[in-house]
């Protein structure tokens, strides 16, 4: 039996994981049917529901957006917007754009087939400056799914890729014109075995770090599409505005139509806004639209490998506003895949996510609402540590494996180590330091206000 690979690295980076038992079942989801569509503004709390047709399904505009140059906050731009690229051998040759004055950061995200895993394997600005090396890919770097040397780290992802820059003071974002070329191979089945012999073709979990060679992947050939994204402000925001999405199963007995005045659910976003809304953060909720989904994805048996339930739940997403973090409530994310040790809290679609793009294999967070002894983390917190994520935050500590040197964050204000914050692997903290703050503002989905303005 063999599992599709992907990086322990990668998959640690944006996962919850508390230690305990898994002996949940579940089906595998069908195609979900939107029954109930209603937005609240955070502001004026005012509530609207699209009204059903006679198949049950909302009679909102689920058509795909228009290309615009700004999309839902006028200081996002758009430079480019699921252009296709051909990659040869697994590389697209280098895609050019031109990056606006006053952009104070640029998203490019690469979306691909679910059964990929995508990245840049390189990424220039004038003048030679450069924010990803050209090549690490070829090396142990990609093994690893994370850049971790690349003046603004990134990770792969399957199925659909982003990366913001900047995301730490060693990377700077000048405008003119910019190169990069998308990567994308199609992994390597990893064993159920731990260990094996170097050179025998098999490739188990210890040989993803000490034997790449039995790992090698397939390079794709074929079409990718590539958005290009710009945020472009006079000074960067010192606020924002980030709307959500959110999606019920039917976990814990939440609806659309219920969910607005449930006081347990209202009470996890209150804890939301008051972890967003620390100094050196600002960020404030907006419009939250209320969407149910098929009852079916309640269990999330598979969370890795083409078409696995994780995918399939995100991409129930399309339809939803475009300008909006997704955010799923399930009964439970099995942690089955490995061997049933621990039940996942959270998982989010990307470090960060893919930008303003519903309906893709990443468009997500998935939060399980299932009660776990001695978890580190509560929902209300595992909802804020995965949208962070979502957002371009890494862990500041990574969960040391025994392979190698523990991982930590590229930002020079959050400590290693340091189980009082937000984005440390276990998520049971609270706090976001000023970097941070940066990092979240910077991305296209948190839009800004007058009063966000320096």
């Amino acid at each position: 039996m063999s599992q599709r690979w992907f990086p322990v690295a990668v998959l640690a980076a944006m996962t919850l994981v508390a230690c305990g038992g898994d002996g949940t079942t579940g089906t595998t989801p069908d195609t979900a049917d939107i029954t109930d569509d209603v937005s609240v503004d955070d502001a004026s709390e005012d509530v609207t529901a699209d009204v059903s047709d006679d198949d049950g399904d909302t009679a909102a505009d689920t058509s795909s957006p228009d290309t615009a140059v700004s999309v839902g906050d006028p200081n996002v731009v758009t430079l480019m917007e699921n252009e296709p690229v051909t990659l040869v051998g697994g590389a697209s040759a280098p895609i050019t754009v031109e990056i606006p004055a006053g952009a104070s950061a640029v998203t490019i995200s690469v979306l691909g087939e679910s059964a990929g895993m995508y990245g840049l394997s390189s990424w220039s600005g004038p003048d030679g400056g450069v924010l990803v090396i050209d090549g690490w890919t070829d090396g142990g770097g990609a093994a690893q799914g994370l850049c971790l040397d690349c003046p603004n780290r990134i990770a792969l992802s399957e199925g659909d890729f982003a990366a913001i820059a900047p995301n730490n003071p060693a990377a700077t974002v000048v405008p003119g014109t910019h190169s990069f070329v998308a990567f994308g191979v199609v992994p390597k089945p990893v064993s159920q075995n731990f260990q094996g012999l170097c050179g025998d073709g098999e490739c188990t979990i210890l040989d993803q770090f000490q034997c790449p060679k039995d790992c090698a992947a397939t390079p794709v050939d074929g079409d990718v599409l590539v958005s290009v994204y710009a945020k472009v402000v006079a000074a960067p925001p010192t606020g924002g505005v980030l709307d959500l999405n959110l999606h019920f199963t039917g976990a814990k007995g939440w609806t659309a139509a219920t969910a607005p005045d449930d006081p347990e659910l209202q009470g996890l976003l209150d804890a939301v806004r008051t972890i967003y809304g620390q100094k050196g953060v600002r960020i404030r909720l907006g419009e939250i639209t209320y969407r149910d989904i098929d009852p079916s994805f309640h269990i999330i048996e598979t969370v890795q490998g083409a078409d696995s339930d994780l995918m399939e739940l995100f991409s129930q997403s399309e339809g939803a506003p475009r300008n909006a973090v997704n955010l799923f409530f399930v009964d439970e994310i099995s942690a089955a895949q490995f061997g049933g040790a621990g039940v996942i809290l959270g998982v989010s679609g990307g470090i960060p996510g893919p930008p303003l793009e519903p309906g893709t294999w990443r468009s997500g967070v998935a939060i399980s609402v299932k009660e776990v002894e001695g978890a580190p983390a509560g929902v209300d917190t595992t909802m804020a540590h995965e949208t962070g994520h979502f957002l371009g935050l890494f862990h500041t500590s990574e969960q040391s494996f025994g392979f190698g040197a523990q991982i930590h964050d590229p930002l020079p204000d959050t400590p290693e180590n340091d189980e009082s914050f937000l984005m440390f692997y276990t998520g049971a903290g609270d706090t976001l330091s000023d970097w941070q703050g940066r990092v979240m503002r910077s991305n296209p989905f948190v839009r800004h206000e007058a009063e966000d303005m320096p």
